[in-house]
């Protein structure tokens, strides 16, 4: 899980107005799949990582790259991230008010409010897959926030926070090794059944049988066109 709040102090004397802590929680990834942003911070042992932003206001924004990774060998993962419906406070609703902008691989997969809910999309009910990360695969993931110049100190005469959650999930995807059908016990492999077998042999042993009866007939007669 990434866990992003926003907080912003009141315009008391125009300086700092925001302050943004987020958290990042990996217990639902494996330990293979690692996470790591554009300042070097890594998710740690305890599957936790803190941002903080200072001295932002009106009209400023936000960037945060990160990089995902599949370090585990010969074990793809499917992923698919969610965002969780935020929790707000203050005289600002800071999910509609921040705009997000998210860009994988160099595509944007979503802009709209950092609620995850644009006109055409609901990241909270329908999450945004990733694709699967095959063993060693490394792909970007870019997150950018802004909020308009629009808003002044009337907006931020309380405290404004937002606190929502992302969740990344992965699903371990099947081997892509042939299977064995069952039959490693078998010292003929594929071979039919019991029953066809017998069904078989049979068929074989009847055409043997005719043709059998074939050359009795054509050396009958050889023998007689010699008499």
């Amino acid at each position: 899980m990434r866990k992003i709040i926003f907080s912003c102090l009141p315009l008391l004397f125009l300086t700092s107005c925001f302050f943004m802590l987020s958290t990042a929680r990996a217990q639902e990834l494996p330990s293979s799949l690692l996470i790591g942003d554009n300042e070097g911070i890594k998710v740690q042992n305890n599957g936790e990582y803190f941002v903080n932003v200072t001295d932002v206001m009106p009209g400023k924004s936000w960037y945060k790259k990160l990089t995902i990774q599949n370090t585990e060998k010969d074990v793809p993962y499917s992923l698919t991230l969610q965002i969780s419906p935020a929790k707000v406070s203050g005289i600002l609703d800071l999910s509609k008010a921040i705009q997000m902008k998210l860009t994988y691989e160099g595509e944007v997969v979503y802009e709209g409010p950092a609620s995850g809910i644009n006109d055409t999309q609901n990241l909270q009910q329908n999450p945004l897959s990733l694709g699967t990360f095959a063993s060693g695969d490394k792909r970007i993931f870019e997150v950018e926030y802004s909020l308009s110049e629009k808003y002044t100190s009337k907006d931020f005469e309380v405290k404004n926070t937002m606190e929502n959650v992302w969740t990344f999930s992965a699903i371990k995807k099947k081997s892509s090794l042939p299977s064995t059908g069952g039959n490693t016990n078998k010292p003929f492999g594929n071979l039919p059944m019991t029953n066809e077998q017998l069904k078989s042999g049979m068929v074989i042993g009847l055409l043997l049988l005719g043709l059998w009866a074939i050359l009795l007939i054509l050396r009958k007669r050889t023998q007689q066109r010699k008499v």
